[in-house]
């Protein structure tokens, strides 16, 4: 059965919360398959529209208020394309993207993910409307930076996974999947290291401690900014895999929230394991964007990679 046929199907979930056993109840309002976008990736809501990435594409995809792509922009070479997708071995692996404002003007930053030699590259693109819809894109090589992540973050090779990145005030967050290290800079700091006016760079890590299921640790894979709120809300999946490089079997994904005032290292947030009635619903969560937030509740759109098969698109009403 596909995913988006089970899901409103039983549009009113049971989910946990993992650091305190509380039960939560969350309903999913809307369901679509993303039948032109492989293997998304990324999800992001600037200038009054929404943006995706897919893992394998080489394109950004503008998508309406139906969630229909309406226009799709190419950002990276069609050249090592097969069939419209990126081969595994090839692919840049564009996993996290965030909207910043990049001098002035509205952009978006897409990141490799970091877990190959050739996964490490970002992208800009300048969505501003003067420039749209032609786009101006600005292509950076992240090698210095991501090894300055691992030597701050104390990781091995291989452990560099950039599944994530969120603009909280005058801040960058990236979330790496590896470890679950949360890596914050300041948002200029990052634009000026990259553009050559800044010798050196500031970099602050926190390990934050995630969740199980059947003793495998989840790991970070989407997160977007709640600004009102000042909290960064977060998607984690659960993959039976021995390597970040390596698909595996899903086992799960949670949401979360993540309360900056008060995040110590080692913290353990507030998270929400998505399940029907009392059965896990086995979906890969890949990343989020909030359309609107309370105290207590939000509502959410999160992409799913199925890893090979359709991706889907829910859109949620959950309650803290």
């Amino acid at each position: 059965m596909r995913i988006g046929n089970f899901l409103m199907i039983f549009a009113t979930f049971l989910l946990s919360a993992c650091n305190s056993g509380e039960k939560m109840n969350a309903k999913i309002e809307n369901s679509e398959t993303l039948h032109e976008i492989p293997s998304a990736s990324g999800i992001e809501f600037l200038d009054g529209k929404y943006w995706l990435i897919g893992d394998n594409s080489p394109w950004l995809f503008e998508v309406n208020d139906v969630f229909e792509v309406a226009e799709k922009h190419l950002i990276f070479s069609m050249d090592f394309t097969e069939n419209g997708t990126i081969p595994k071995s090839k692919k840049h692996d564009f996993e996290a993207m965030t909207a910043l404002n990049w001098e002035g003007d509205s952009a978006l930053f897409v990141f490799g993910s970091g877990s190959k030699a050739n996964r490490f590259q970002g992208v800009l693109v300048n969505i501003n409307s003067a420039l749209h819809p032609t786009m101006e894109t600005q292509k950076f090589d992240l090698t210095d930076f991501y090894s300055k992540i691992l030597e701050k973050a104390k990781l091995k090779d291989g452990e560099l996974n950039i599944e994530a990145a969120a603009v909280l005030g005058d801040h960058l967050f990236l979330f790496n999947r590896g470890k679950n290290k949360l890596i914050s800079l300041k948002v200029k700091h990052f634009i000026d290291y990259l553009s050559g006016a800044r010798e050196t760079i500031k970099i602050k890590v926190k390990t934050i401690d995630l969740p199980e299921i059947d003793g495998i640790r989840a790991g970070f894979s989407g997160a977007t900014a709640d600004e009102k709120f000042q909290r960064i809300v977060f998607t984690a999946s659960v993959e039976n895999t021995a390597d970040w490089v390596a698909d595996g079997q899903v086992l799960g994904s949670f949401i979360g929230v993540l309360n900056l005032h008060s995040l110590k290292n080692h913290a353990a947030p507030k998270c929400i394991l998505i399940k029907n009635k009392q059965e896990i619903l086995r979906i890969k969560a890949e990343s989020i964007a909030l359309q609107e937030s309370s105290e207590n509740s939000f509502r959410c759109l999160v992409v799913t990679d199925s890893d090979g098969g359709k991706s889907e698109l829910l859109k949620l009403k959950v309650q803290l």
